[in-house]
């Protein structure tokens, strides 16, 4: 309790951290380096290219070593944001994943758009669907847990806040949000990549057959007439 005592609540920000801002400030950024140097960026980078997206529609995925994977990448986030919450840089390392997760957004969607057009939007939402649905919901709840801590820390001098009835809601809220989290990495890892996987078949099925009828007009279109010369 000692060196949390000796902290000087003072220079701690009285009012909420601003999630929503810091977010849109990443994912400006993110989107306007794609868009001005969209030319040597999508040259230089792999992401969503026509080579990958080929290479991820007819590959093999193997769903547990892909959980595993996510599971591990999430969780990682997880605990970093649920440790630096207790320390003196709490406020300033959730504000930074704030504009990480921005920027990454703005970024993979900037990348898509350029490469193209709007059925890059398409396939943005389909990329983050559904488990983003759990993804949001759980990683706003847990910025907003580790601002409550560290503000209960530093603030309140005591992690239970204001009383210590508060410490069992606390521990309870974390633990629902890694459960939503965990919810989050099963869909990604075993329904994900079914949709994209489909999503990428149908749509080249699509195309070819938008091509096949091209040439079917244009060969009726330019196709002898025999009855004009009678």
């Amino acid at each position: 309790m000692g060196i949390f005592m000796k902290w000087d609540k003072s220079i701690v920000p009285v009012g909420k951290l601003p999630l929503r801002f810091l977010f849109v400030i990443g994912f400006a950024v993110g989107f306007l380096i794609v868009y001005w140097g969209k030319g040597t960026f999508l040259k230089n980078m792999g992401m969503l290219d026509e080579d990958t997206l080929y290479h991820m529609k007819y590959m093999a995925v193997d769903n547990k070593v892909l959980f595993w994977y996510v599971l591990c990448k999430r969780g990682k986030d997880f605990i970093a944001l649920v440790l630096m919450a207790t320390t003196y840089l709490g406020l300033l390392f959730c504000g930074g994943m704030t504009v990480k997760y921005g920027f990454s957004l703005g970024l993979f969607l900037g990348t898509a758009t350029c490469r193209y057009g709007i059925k890059g939007i398409l396939l943005c939402i389909v990329g983050i669907f559904p488990h983003y649905l759990c993804y949001v919901p759980a990683m706003v709840m847990l910025l907003q847990w580790c601002e409550d801590i560290y503000r209960s820390i530093y603030f309140y001098h005591n992690i239970t806040g204001q009383g210590k009835k508060s410490l069992p809601g606390k521990l309870g809220k974390l633990v629902l949000i890694l459960g939503v989290l965990v919810l989050g990495c099963v869909l990604e890892a075993f329904v994900n990549p079914v949709l994209f996987k489909g999503f990428l078949q149908f749509n080249k099925k699509r195309v070819r057959l938008i091509r096949t009828l091209r040439y079917r007009r244009s060969d009726a279109l330019y196709r002898p007439n025999p009855g004009r010369d009678l």
